[in-house]
């Protein structure tokens, strides 16, 4: 799976980017194994927010079925996590209704 990492107002180290990427290919990898690697495309844009700590939007386009969501959260790797698990469930979602095509 490719994320773009789109940061505003706050730099991502690579070691940071890495350990995103992998939570990233752990969670949905799996799901997504059968599609080609053009389609495991998403845009993961983080942005720090003064009060309410970080703002998570994540973007991904499969066949049929855009993928966005958008979270803030105060700690960013956990809202890293809540991000992908929602994107997780709507994936295991979109992959339902296909089974049924």
């Amino acid at each position: 799976m490719n994320i773009i990492f789109n940061p505003q107002k706050l730099a991502i180290s690579e070691k940071f980017k890495q350990r995103i990427q992998t939570k990233f290919d752990q969670g949905l990898g799996k799901l997504l194994k059968n599609y080609q690697e053009d389609l495991k495309v998403a845009s993961l844009s983080i942005e720090k927010v003064t009060r309410s700590g970080y703002e998570i939007k994540f973007d991904m386009n499969l066949p049929g079925c855009p993928i966005n969501i958008k979270d803030t959260h105060k700690v960013l790797l956990d809202g890293i996590v809540r991000v992908r698990n929602q994107a997780k469930r709507q994936i295991k979602k979109y992959i339902e209704k296909m089974r049924g095509y």
